[in-house]
């Protein structure tokens, strides 16, 4: 890239109405975009449009639920696409705590070979599904 395309769009950029009500802010044990909010609670981060007072979701990660709010507010639907990576990362995850208490309690050498192999597949697809869903909000 040259200096006048990065000149050219910073001037775009700032010259550009951005909407104010766009940026994420937290607000007490919520998380604000536009008119959406993410609540955290045991059972993971649900998701409420503020405006039409409905539920939307309830995702494991917060990473899942930002995705899914920075698209409703920007008009894109992805909320299925997003439920199905947020299921794959707590898939994984979960899986990952139970290899990795293998791995501290076994004594085979055979079962901890197995059990590192799986554990690496497990951490390569979460990182994999968070991947994702940071370029849906990134993007």
């Amino acid at each position: 890239m040259n200096y006048d395309t990065i000149s050219k769009e910073l001037t775009k950029l700032i010259e550009e109405n951005i909407d104010p009500s766009m940026f994420p802010y937290c607000k007490g044990n919520s998380i604000r975009i536009g008119n959406i909010t993410i609540r955290k609670n045991k059972k993971g981060f649900h998701i409420y449009d503020i405006k039409d007072k409905s539920f939307i979701a309830t995702t494991f990660s917060k990473t899942a639920a930002v995705a899914i709010a920075k698209n409703l507010v920007q008009g894109n639907n992805i909320t299925a696409k997003a439920i199905d990576l947020d299921k794959t990362i707590e898939k994984n995850y979960s899986d990952a705590l139970f290899f990795s208490h293998t791995l501290r309690t076994t004594r085979d050498e055979i079962r901890k070979e197995v059990t590192e192999t799986r554990l690496d597949i497990a951490k390569t697809r979460t990182e994999d599904a968070k991947r994702h869903l940071d370029y849906m909000i990134f993007a």
